[in-house]
């Protein structure tokens, strides 16, 4: 009996913490190559509103940006901003995980950059950039986005 007992506590313990994230599958969006808007680390956006709220760049050679057709009531969108060095020629690529814990009302993103051993050398400063497009979640959620750069090739 005592046996049985501890097997569903350790289930139960272990099995919440299993379900507490989820994955989430997301799409990137492709927006503007000349990188117009001001993204400190990342941004969040509920309506068109919010996103047209982002600053632009001071000088920016862009005026406007076509954020295309976003059905805000199903989508949500996250702009995660990594500052690498050497980056553009540096970054072999860029991995992005997206998980959701209803229980704590969080989104967690993890965006990891792989490159060379450029990206700590002494050089322009590139901005790694990505648009996420998310199942709707609500506005009271905390998003946090985790960032790394590993070093793959010499």
């Amino acid at each position: 009996m005592k046996k049985s007992l501890l097997i569903l506590f350790l289930t139960i313990v272990c099995g919440g913490h299993l379900v507490a994230q989820t994955p989430v599958v997301y799409k990137e969006l492709n927006i503007d190559p000349r990188y117009c808007l001001q993204i400190n680390s990342f941004e969040v956006a509920h309506s068109l509103d919010e996103l047209k709220k982002i600053p632009l760049k001071y000088n920016a050679d862009c005026e406007s940006i076509d954020f295309g057709k976003i059905n805000f009531v199903k989508k949500s969108v996250v702009v995660c901003s990594q500052y690498v060095r050497n980056g553009k020629s540096a970054i072999k690529t860029t991995k992005v995980e997206v998980l959701r814990d209803d229980r704590n009302k969080r989104i967690e993103i993890y965006f990891a950059s792989f490159g060379t051993t450029q990206i700590q050398r002494q050089g322009k400063v590139f901005e790694n950039r990505k648009w996420l497009l998310l199942p709707k979640f609500p506005e009271n959620y905390k998003v946090d986005v985790h960032y790394a750069l590993k070093v793959v090739e010499p």
